[in-house]
């Protein structure tokens, strides 16, 4: 069993990846035999995203935070929440927690047109697993002194793509960080990328149906100038 850690990547597109772009250039098989527009699986993963920012709001006060999934006949049946006191927000994150994992499995094996699947059967790892991760990115992440002196912090989550040889050949980054500075965000979110791209090449790719894919990852890094620089909990 890898490691549970969450990761993307993309590269040279595998033949069976480019099934999907000689079928259509907007439509993808899923699973369950429906079709899928490469626009719903855009707006399927900018939901996504939408559910990690939630999350992230809510166990940014609570370190100990942790969840576990219940499943049956491959669908998700039940999320359990620990190391969260309150019980509203408890039920919240359940309650995203499940949408989010309903919505990943929709998307389950299909892949964008360029071959990049957004929900995978293995997801990418890290060589040496979580805490190697944390290592690399943070000895690679700097804080700018100028967004870092203005006070300016918050989470950025860099999303990117790990290939079928572990690089990472794309990043980018999305927060709703919100703030007048635009060019310290930019220096913030430049770090960042920096630091994702220093792991490049010591990445297990992802697997559809045991074959090694390309696929999208979902990274935060929380920018706190109380406690500097950190990962905050990986959600898969």
């Amino acid at each position: 069993m890898r490691p549970l850690i969450n990761q993307m990547k993309i590269v040279a597109i595998p033949l069976f990846a480019l099934f999907f772009l000689t079928i259509s250039s907007s439509l993808y098989a899923q699973q369950d035999g429906s079709e899928l527009s490469g626009s719903e699986l855009e707006r399927m993963q900018d939901r996504n995203m939408d559910y990690l920012f939630q999350i992230n709001e809510i166990v940014k006060d609570y370190p100990a935070f942790s969840y576990s999934y219940e499943f049956k006949d491959g669908k998700v049946e039940d999320v359990t929440v620990t190391g969260v006191d309150h019980e509203i927000d408890r039920k919240k994150l359940e309650v995203i927690l499940f949408d989010l994992k309903s919505n990943r499995n929709q998307m389950k094996s299909t892949a964008n047109r360029i071959g990049v699947f957004y929900s995978v059967d293995e997801e990418a790892e890290f060589e040496g697993g979580r805490e190697a991760l944390q290592e690399t990115v943070l000895s690679n992440l700097k804080y700018p002194e100028t967004a870092e002196n203005w006070g300016l912090e918050g989470t950025i989550f860099v999303k990117f793509v790990v290939d079928e040889n572990g690089n990472i050949p794309f990043a980018t980054t999305t927060s709703n960080i919100d703030t007048s500075m635009e060019r310290y965000l930019k220096d913030m979110e430049e770090q960042a990328i920096k630091a994702i791209k220093a792991t490049s090449g010591k990445w297990e790719p992802a697997e559809v149906e045991n074959v090694e894919v390309a696929s999208l990852s979902v990274l935060p890094i929380t920018f706190d100038f109380q406690k500097n620089p950190t990962l905050p909990a990986l959600i898969r």
